[in-house]
């Protein structure tokens, strides 16, 4: 009897052994702790309906995701089911997209997610966007994943603006959240409208009667217009050897260089009018890019040969352009 019972403990204690070595060698991926935010919460992986990550540890499909809080988060743009079907684990009821594109509307709708639309700029986060973005995170269930297209500079903004009215968070900690989030200094209007937001009126808010889960790009010819604007601004500065101008103390040559070559992107990448006019046309609208991305880079190291040259190489694309498809 006394044998029989060395011989049950022995198993016993055998069998809870092989328990805990199995229990210590499954794999449990904690939340990387770029995806945590102020006290954002990541979902198990492995569990049914739970998040799939990627090698990085990050929600697949979901680049640069932060959970700031219960309310907010951001990341770049979903791509593919896998992420909506993350987004869905990680408990976010709305995205809110302020990306120049057309959002995948059906592929949320398909994992029980909504979508609203509010476009908006490199240049800023005026009172009527930031009107629509809180009334947005306002009326929407919660929590609300905020992006824009790589997730770095307007996404981040707008969730920033989010937080600020959803979170309390002080203007201080928004601008900690933008450092984070890698958005860069150059995009001056994001920084200093996110600095200056103190929240929206009721009266403002109420303005807002329509948000849309989609909104078309407005078309080639006010992108045009706004291209002009920033080419106009730039042309002052050559006339100024570069330099900032007592006149128009709201010009920085720079940061007008930067507008102008994002603005030629967004068209190439979001305008169906400038798709269907073919490749020749994408491809002045290439160059420009090209050519202000070198040019900001030339002003920022005060290099005026190669400022000048690479405005030139814009001013003639442009006029190619206008011959082309204009004139």
């Amino acid at each position: 009897m006394r044998d029989r019972t060395i011989i049950s403990l022995f198993a016993f204690a055998v069998m809870a052994l092989l328990v805990i070595g199995l229990a210590a060698c499954s794999p449990v991926r904690s939340a990387d702790r770029s995806t945590q935010g102020d006290a954002g919460q990541v979902g198990e992986a492995g569990q049914p309906g739970g998040v799939i990550y990627d090698q990085d540890g990050q929600p697949a499909g979901l680049d640069r995701y932060i959970a700031w809080s219960d309310n907010v988060g951001q990341g770049a743009q979903p791509e593919g089911d896998i992420a909506f079907q993350n987004l869905k684990a990680l408990g976010y009821r709305t995205i809110l997209s302020v990306d120049g594109s057309v959002p995948d509307i059906e592929g949320a709708r398909k994992h029980g997610l909504r979508y609203v639309h509010v476009p908006i700029g490199y240049d800023g986060i005026n009172k009527p966007l930031a009107a629509r973005i809180v009334k947005a995170a306002r009326i929407s269930e919660h929590p609300i994943f905020v992006h824009c297209h790589h997730g770095k500079h307007r996404g981040p903004a707008a969730a920033m603006i989010c937080r600020i009215s959803e979170d309390k968070i002080s203007n201080a900690t928004a601008i900690k959240g933008l450092e984070r989030s890698g958005t860069s200094k150059n995009y001056t209007g994001l920084w200093r409208d996110v600095r200056a937001f103190r929240g929206v009126s009721e009266e403002d808010l109420a303005a807002v009667t329509e948000l849309p889960n989609k909104v078309l790009p407005k078309g080639l010819r006010a992108g045009m217009v706004h291209v002009n604007e920033r080419w106009e601004a730039l042309k002052l500065s050559q006339k100024n050897a570069w330099k900032p101008m007592a006149a128009h103390p709201d010009i920085s040559a720079p940061h007008e260089a930067r507008m102008l070559w994002e603005l030629n992107r967004e068209m190439a990448r979001n305008d169906t009018e400038a798709q269907g006019k073919g490749d020749i046309f994408l491809k002045y609208l290439k160059v420009s890019e090209d050519a202000g991305i070198a040019l900001e880079k030339a002003l920022r190291a005060k290099d005026v040969e190669g400022a000048n040259k690479q405005f030139a190489i814009i001013t003639n694309s442009c006029a190619s352009c206008h011959r082309d498809y204009r004139n």
